[in-house]
């Protein structure tokens, strides 16, 4: 095999991160990705060698040192090799898939965790048993101590102080105090409706702060299982030295029986758990590793000397490594013979090591891993394959016009019109399939545009069926007059790419999804429809149609005022749209083109004629001000599906500021900004046929505005909902409410 760089030069590094340069939508060819380069660009290669993935990584450390007009040799002399690889045992699908669906041998009504694809468990902080007997609520707070002056400087737990969305290094007034994680074992009674605590179990994370946990249930048996990383990732998401030294725990809790409930296992790696899902048995997660080298960082050497620091780097500090059970006895996670990298080179190459990993819950083994060289900010994941995929900022297509096209520069002389600071915006898709708990690289693919900054939104504009991967992208930049929105259809070939099959628009079907100026919402996939949703001044609704994958067209859209942030199909006929009312903006707010949004707003739509969609009707709740997680987490909303003696139920919580139910804003106060009146969880019944339309249930209110000591608890953090049959549980933090889903309004005291 060819290899697609120089071992010898550290300015020329592999990467997994090519980004397109084109900036007009071409109509897609075989072989070619959507802006009608080489797909080639994305296919990950191994490089059959130990020797060989160490020498790319050791260069692309050296080039990452930020020196890179001074590129200087690569010493790959008496680089030792590993000699162990990843532990793999194969194991058999077994167990069951139930925690994701609303299912009961006892004929109980129960929800469950709101997902995006069925089949495929999404961790959360509220999980609860498909029997409607139990409930799991994981609680981070932080604890105030009292130190005893024992051996040490040994303490105690004297109190649970909730703080949310506090920095602990901002929270002296509290101190002495240490991030505490508990997971509570609740019993419900759905007869009273009532809730009784069962066990508090205090989870050791060692400074690392969860990220949610996972329900499996097989048999009679049913474990809980955490994961926990470094803190406020995110925020350093561009910064890879910052990812240096962190690791990831996934902690067993057997909750089989409450009261002996505790954990009976660790699996940790080196590395960030970037994302992760379920499905059966498995647990597949996405991981970053930075190589953590000890002594001088490169911003206080010289080339010459991080070079020297990279070459006599141990192998204990350049790849990651997994343990069981807290033992000392570790081996690699990933096998850097069979690690990927790219055909392409660019030297402000990262080297990060993208790890997708898998483990058998019943075992806690990791089973097979696959590894990369690059970048990983979202997984998307369907029953029969695990996508990857990260954004790509190409700035070396030179400066372009306002029109979007990139100028010819003639003797240094510019234009007037020139904008600078606009790259090239693409995201690269990596595709595995699964095998019996097995990983496949299947091929690697980039489309126009990004996911959208919400990363819990971000996989919602993927979705696979038939092996057509469809995805939707927002693109502000390619032109004033030109649709912000892509869609994208693409597939695997036998060559081994995710070859583009189709883009929308084209040149045979121009209608362009959104207006220029407007940024993509909400977006759904149901079978063979895409529904999408953009904003700036009014709400259009667009519908494609994407039942041939290689003609998508837009088949019909709706413009209304305000936006959806979440759609919810209802039925084959109906969708639900959750978002907010806005109103023009006056004057030349956004060049006469702004909006000011409103309260929180419920519209159901009746797409049964795609290409005539209505809006049936809508319900206001709040005012200017008004808050819900509702709108940038879809586990925060929890569907309890219709059956033959109801319809379908929708709650969740909002903060609701001004009148709760009100019209539309008199002129002249729609910029006006209303104060907090109260807290609480909302319930809405939404009818289909001859009657269709929201029906509200109330609130069940947990702080008023007009109470001081309330204050405190106004703020929406991790709210969550739990239905058995008629019976609400409302979660927030580590407190569960009980009421009847017809008498919201008179709930029990907090648990």
């Amino acid at each position: 095999m060819s290899l697609p760089y120089k071992l010898v030069a550290a300015a020329i590094v592999p990467t997994v991160l090519a980004a397109c340069s084109s900036d007009s939508v071409q109509p897609a060819t075989p072989g070619s990705d959507s802006d009608g380069s080489s797909i080639e660009a994305r296919r990950l290669e191994t490089l059959d060698s130990h020797q060989l993935f160490l020498d790319a990584l050791r260069a692309g450390l050296i080039a990452q040192s930020g020196y890179y007009g001074n590129p200087v040799a690569l010493d790959v002399e008496n680089i030792p090799l590993p000699t162990d690889s990843p532990v793999a045992p194969s194991a058999s699908e077994s167990g069951s898939d139930q925690s994701t669906h609303i299912s009961d041998s006892a004929g109980n009504d129960v929800t469950s965790t709101n997902i995006q694809e069925k089949g495929v468990d999404e961790q959360d902080w509220v999980k609860n048993s498909t029997d409607g007997l139990h409930l799991y609520v994981l609680n981070s707070a932080y604890a105030q101590l009292n130190p005893l002056g024992g051996p040490e400087g040994m303490q105690e737990e004297t109190a649970l102080i909730d703080i949310p969305d506090v920095d602990p290094v901002q929270t002296s007034s509290f101190a002495p105090q240490t991030f505490q994680t508990s997971l509570r074992i609740l019993q419900l009674d759905a007869d009273t409706p009532d809730v009784y605590s069962l066990k508090d179990l205090q989870i050791p994370l060692s400074g690392r702060q969860t990220q949610g946990f996972y329900l499996y249930e097989n048999g009679n048996s049913r474990t809980a299982y955490l994961s926990s990383s470094g803190a406020n990732y995110w925020a350093n998401w561009s910064n890879s030295t910052a990812f240096a030294g962190q690791d990831s725990v996934i902690s067993r809790v057997d909750v089989t029986d409450p009261a002996t409930a505790s954990i009976t296992g660790t699996f940790r790696i080196d590395g960030q758990i970037v994302s992760s899902r379920r499905i059966g048995k498995h647990l597949f997660f996405a991981s970053r590793f930075f190589p953590n080298l000890p002594g001088e960082q490169p911003w206080t050497q010289s080339p010459e000397q991080w070079q020297q620091t990279v070459n006599n780097a141990e192998l204990t500090h350049l790849l990651p490594r997994y343990s069981n059970d807290g033992s000392d006895n570790t081996a690699l996670l990933i096998d850097p013979a069979n690690c990927f990298v790219s055909k392409t080179n660019n030297a402000h190459y990262s080297p990060d090591i993208i790890t997708l990993g898998v483990v058998d819950l019943e075992t806690l083994q990791l089973t097979d891993s696959e590894c990369y060289l690059g970048a990983s900010e979202t997984l998307y994941a369907s029953p029969e394959s695990v996508f990857l995929a990260t954004t790509q900022y190409d700035y070396a297509t030179g400066p372009i016009s306002e029109n979007g096209e990139v100028i010819d520069v003639d003797n240094g002389v510019f234009p007037a019109d020139i904008i600078w600071s606009d790259p090239r915006v693409s995201t690269d898709i990596h595709q595995f399939d699964i095998d019996n708990g097995q990983l496949v690289y299947a091929g690697s693919g980039s489309v126009r545009g990004h996911l959208g900054w919400n990363a819990l939104r971000k996989p919602f504009r993927m979705s696979e069926k038939d092996g057509y991967l469809r995805v939707a992208t927002f693109n502000d930049r390619q032109g004033v007059d030109q649709s912000p929105i892509l869609m994208t259809v693409l597939r695997t070939t036998n060559a081994g790419n995710l070859d583009t099959v189709s883009v929308l628009p084209n040149e045979n079907r121009p209608a362009a999804i959104g207006k220029p100026g407007e940024q993509l919402y909400a977006s759904r996939f149901l079978d063979d429809r895409a529904y999408l949703v953009t904003f700036r001044q009014t709400d259009p609704l667009y519908i494609i149609d994407l039942s041939n994958p290689a003609d998508p067209r837009v088949a019909g859209e709706l413009e209304i005022e305000g936006y959806s942030d979440y759609l919810q199909p209802v039925g084959q006929d109906y969708l639900l749209g959750i978002g907010r009312d806005a109103v023009a903006a006056p004057g030349n707010v956004g060049n006469g083109r702004g909006a000011l949004v409103q309260g929180i707003k419920l519209s159901l739509f009746d797409v049964s004629n795609p290409a005539v969609p209505t809006e049936v009707q809508s319900i206001r709740v709040g005012q200017r001000g008004t808050e819900s997680q509702a709108l940038t987490d879809h586990r925060a909303i929890t569907i309890q599906a219709a059956t033959d003696t109801h319809p379908m139920r929708v709650s969740f919580g909002i903060e609701v500021n001004g009148e709760a139910s009100p019209g539309a804003p008199a002129p002249g106060t729609a910029s006006v900004y209303y104060p907090w009146s109260y807290t609480g969880l909302h319930g809405f019944e939404i009818q289909t046929g001859a009657n269709a339309g929201i029906v509200s249930q109330g609130a069940l209110v947990v702080a008023r505005g007009e109470t001081p000591d309330d204050h405190y608890y106004r703020r929406i953090e991790n709210d969550r909902v739990v239905m058995v049959n008629d019976a609400t549980f409302y979660i927030r933090g580590a407190s569960v409410y009980a009421a009847s889903w017809h008498d919201l309004a008179n709930p029990t005291p907090a648990c």
